[in-house]
């Protein structure tokens, strides 16, 4: 049986085709160098590391320096932000008015001597208001005034010769506990320590005279009506000052010891009283005719 043998075919290329085809490679180069450099920013894939924040930072600072002062204001750093306001505090009470603490009755001349300190019958009258009034007010400071209620009867040695008051006393008429008495007594000293006498008109050397001072409890507020009343009354007083108004008002009249007056009228401590044989009519305070 006969065998059968495949034929072996050899080609050889010519010569002009036995080169490379550098056009092919060109294409195919550049289009793989597009996608490598393309791919990862269309990816959004960073194939080399970023730069410290540190750096970047003081690039920042540097430009920042850098810039004009005019070109605008720098932010203010967070320490630099006004801390919020404060709730303001409550508004606070208003001061308790003098005359809501304390009241002074009118002054009263119980003696007088002349500079040979012989004791005279008749002693006048004196305007010390100038020299009392605001010293005596200020006792509503005084420690032992706190809370205190009642009547301090302020006794004053009145020296002429020296100016000054030399001597203090609490009177009979005194109703507040010994040992606020003696504290409001010593508050008095203080305060009546730089007083002088000068240039006030007297008649004699050395004059007693007594300020009934009331202290009242805050809020205790004076009558605003008045009683009417009636009757006749005596000044027991050497002098008794005849007052406008209760309390505060212009002096009118001065009238002396055993004058009698008419009463028509009464508002707390004060008593209206006709005085003269005209029907004059003023107030008076109620220990000066004895009331």
């Amino acid at each position: 049986m006969a065998t059968s043998k495949a034929s072996l075919k050899v080609e050889l290329p010519k010569p002009g085709e036995d080169k490379p085809r550098f056009s092919r490679v060109g294409i195919i180069t550049a289009v793989g160098f597009g996608l490598g450099v393309l791919w990862p920013r269309l990816a959004g894939v960073h194939l080399v590391p970023s730069a410290p924040a540190e750096e970047v930072a003081g690039v920042s600072s540097a430009a920042e320096e850098a810039a004009p002062a005019g070109s605008g204001d720098p932010t203010p750093p967070a320490a630099a932000v006004a801390p919020a306001p404060t709730a303001e505090p409550a508004t606070k009470p208003p001061p308790t008015d003098v005359s809501d603490r304390l009241e002074i009755g009118e002054l009263q001349i119980t003696s007088c001597r002349d500079a040979e300190g012989h004791r005279k019958n008749e002693c006048g009258s004196l305007d010390l208001e100038s020299v009392t009034k605001a010293r005596i007010q200020s006792l509503v400071t005084c420690p032992a005034a706190e809370g205190a209620e009642g009547t301090l009867s302020l006794g004053l040695e009145l020296d002429f010769k020296k100016n000054k008051v030399v001597d203090y006393v609490s009177g009979k008429s005194t109703t507040l506990p010994d040992s606020t008495a003696n504290g409001l007594m010593e508050c008095a000293k203080k305060e009546f320590g730089s007083a002088t006498l000068e240039g006030l008109e007297h008649t004699y050397s050395q004059y007693t005279a007594f300020y009934l001072v009331k202290l009242k409890q805050p809020g205790e507020k004076a009558g605003a009506d008045v009683t009417e009343a009636s009757g006749h009354a005596t000044v027991s007083w050497e002098v008794a000052i005849i007052r406008a108004e209760a309390k505060d008002g212009a002096i009118v009249a001065r009238i002396l010891r055993g004058t009698r007056v008419v009463v028509t009228g009464r508002k707390d401590d004060w008593y209206r009283v006709k005085y003269d044989a005209k029907g004059s009519e003023g107030w008076v305070f109620k220990t000066a005719i004895g009331m």
